[in-house]
C-alpha cells in the first residue's frame, strides 16, 4: 500500500467520522423544521416518519395569533442586549484590573470569581427569588437584567483577563509617556486591540440571556416574559400540545442568534483562542 493510498484512506475515515458527527448535530434542526411544516395527524403516526408526506405552512401563520410574540421578542432583545452591555462594562474594568494591577489577594479573588460559575443555577434559585422579591423587581426587565448580568460577569472577566495579559505592556508604557491616563489607555489602545475578545464576550452574554429558561420562568409572569417562556406558555398546555406551532416559532426565533453568531464567527473564535498561549 503506497503512502498516497494511506493518506486517502485516512482522509476518507476522517471525513466520514466528521460528517457523521455533523449530521447528528444537525438532525434535531432537521426534525424541528420538518415537524413545523407537517399536519398534526402525521406527528402521531407510529412509527414516525422523518420527512413529511404533506406540507403545510399553517403553523407559521397561526403562531402570531396564539400569543403576543412581538412583545416577547422585544423583551428578549432588550434584556439580552442590556445584559451584554452592562456585563461588558463591568467585566472590562475588572479584567483590566486583574491583568495590570498588582495587589494582595488578586489571584485568590480571580479564582473565587471563576469558581462562582461552578455553582448550579438551581442551587441559588430560592435565595435569589427572595432577594428579587424584596427589591420589588419580580416580573420586571430590570430584575432579569440584574440576574443575567450577575451570571455573565464572572466568565466574561476570566476570558478578558487572559486576553489583556497577552497584550504587551510596552504599548501602555509608551502611551503613558505620551500623556495618556489609565482611562484613555483603556479606551484608545487596549479595547481596539481586544476587539475580538470583546465581541466574543458580548456574544456570550447575549446568547446566555436569550436562551435561558429556568430563571425567566420563575421570575417573570407577563410584563417581562421572554421568548423561551412564551413558547412554553403558548403551545404546551395540560391537555393540548401544539408541537407544529411550537417548532415553527422555535425555528423563527432561533434565527436572530444564529445570524449574530454567523456574522461574528471570525471574531468569536479569535476572541476565545487569543490569550490562551503566552509568547
Amino acid at each position: 500500500m503506497t503512502l498516497r493510498t494511506q493518506q486517502q484512506i485516512r482522509a476518507a475515515i476522517g471525513y466520514g467520522v466528521g460528517g457523521t458527527f455533523c449530521f447528528l448535530l444537525v438532525l434535531p434542526l432537521i426534525w424541528v423544521a420538518s415537524t413545523s411544516v407537517r399536519p398534526i395527524s402525521e406527528m402521531t403516526q407510529v412509527p414516525p416518519v422523518v420527512l413529511p408526506q404533506s406540507i403545510t405552512f399553517d403553523a407559521y401563520v397561526n403562531i402570531w395569533e396564539a400569543a403576543p410574540f412581538v412583545r416577547y421578542f422585544f423583551n428578549s432583545v432588550f434584556i439580552s442586549a442590556s445584559t451584554a452591555v452592562i456585563a461588558l462594562s463591568f467585566a472590562i474594568c475588572a479584567a483590566y484590573a486583574f491583568a495590570r494591577f498588582r495587589f494582595r489577594g488578586a489571584t485568590t479573588l480571580l479564582m473565587l470569581v471563576v469558581m462562582s460559575q461552578m455553582l448550579p443555577g438551581s442551587s441559588i434559585l430560592i435565595p435569589l427569588f427572595q432577594v428579587i422579591r424584596n427589591m420589588g423587581l419580580l416580573d420586571t426587565h430590570a430584575g432579569m437584567i440584574l440576574i443575567y448580568t450577575g451570571f455573565a460577569i464572572p466568565f466574561c472577566t476570566w476570558l478578558l483577563n487572559g486576553y489583556f495579559r497577552a497584550i504587551p505592556e510596552d504599548l501602555e508604557q509608551a502611551a503613558m509617556i505620551d500623556g495618556c491616563n489609565r482611562f484613555e489607555l483603556l479606551w484608545r489602545i487596549i479595547l481596539p486591540l481586544a476587539a475580538p475578545a470583546v465581541v466574543a464576550v458580548g456574544t456570550f452574554a447575549f446568547l446566555l440571556s436569550w436562551n435561558e429558561f429556568l430563571f425567566a420562568y420563575v421570575f417573570t409572569k407577563s410584563n417581562a416574559l421572554t421568548i423561551p417562556v412564551g413558547l412554553r406558555a403558548a403551545f404546551l398546555g395540560q391537555y393540548v400540545n401544539k408541537y407544529d406551532q411550537l417548532f415553527a416559532a422555535s425555528l423563527i426565533f432561533s434565527l436572530p442568534p444564529i445570524a449574530i453568531f454567523v456574522s461574528l464567527q471570525r471574531y468569536f473564535v479569535q476572541g476565545l483562542t487569543a490569550g490562551a498561549v503566552k509568547e
